[in-house]
């Protein structure tokens, strides 16, 4: 039975802060769920609704964490999300060990501030096989619930780590620092480097000032509409499909 110590656990996920106390955070919803069991991430326990009895098979099957059932209600209440009567799992942040960049190409992410862009990232880059992602020390929490339901479980599958931006680049002088802003060459033109880190800035104000002065290399998505601007999501998947056609070519 799931009691009172663990119900106040819950919802202290809720908050960042919660979640940085006791390194722990929420998977919410089906499809996250399942996900998780793939992953070597530790949970500390799953909330099931009682009428899921076949889901509930299915995890118990994959994993030895326990399991508490509650009815629909229940479970919505203690959840993040607007609509979700099937579960979530409590788990725990994984612990990486020192950042090693593995790939030619790193996506950086410059001031990312919204929780449902960074889910949508994370998930672009496990759609086009990119396994790391580096994030400026501002960028909204990855372990935010918004960010973890926007992922549909990619998530389990991206080693992220924050990091002083400047300090970083210094550190990796071989990476071509490649910023997307509105007025660099066409992608569609564009020779990209042996290998490089590229970077996309706030969704309002783009790259900041410090690192536009640090890029080696300036790309654009050309517009053919009269759109002011792409999504920073949909800019990253733009510019992946490129690179990736790139490195395949």
């Amino acid at each position: 039975m799931l009691t009172n110590k663990q119900i106040k656990l819950i919802n202290s996920l809720h908050s960042k802060k919660g979640r940085k106390e006791n390194d722990l955070f929420l998977v919410e919803g089906e499809k996250s769920l399942l996900e998780l069991l793939k992953s070597d991430f530790t949970v500390d326990f799953f909330l099931l609704n009682e009428v899921h009895v076949s889901l509930a098979d299915q995890i118990s099957q994959q994993s030895k964490a326990p399991i508490y059932f509650l009815d629909a209600e229940s479970i919505q209440k203690l959840s993040t999300l607007v609509n979700n009567q099937i579960g979530l799992a409590v788990v725990q942040q994984k612990k990486f060990p020192p950042f090693i960049i593995q790939d030619r190409y790193t996506i950086v992410l410059d001031g990312i501030r919204d929780p449902g862009n960074l889910g949508t990232i994370i998930r672009i880059c496990d759609w086009y096989g990119f396994k790391q992602l580096v994030l400026s020390e501002d960028c909204t929490e990855f372990y935010n619930p918004k960010v973890i339901i926007s992922t549909m479980g990619s998530f389990s599958r991206i080693e992220f780590t924050y990091v002083d931006l400047p300090t970083f680049f210094k550190e990796h002088p071989e990476y071509k620092k490649i910023g997307a802003v509105l007025n660099g060459e066409n992608i569609h033109h564009y020779q990209f480097p042996d290998k490089g880190f590229i970077i996309l800035g706030n969704e309002s104000n783009g790259i900041r000032e410090e690192i536009m002065e640090s890029l080696d290399e300036r790309i654009t998505i050309p517009a053919f509409g009269e759109a002011e601007s792409l999504n920073v999501g949909i800019s990253t998947a733009v510019i992946a499909d490129n690179l990736k056609r790139f490195i395949l070519s």
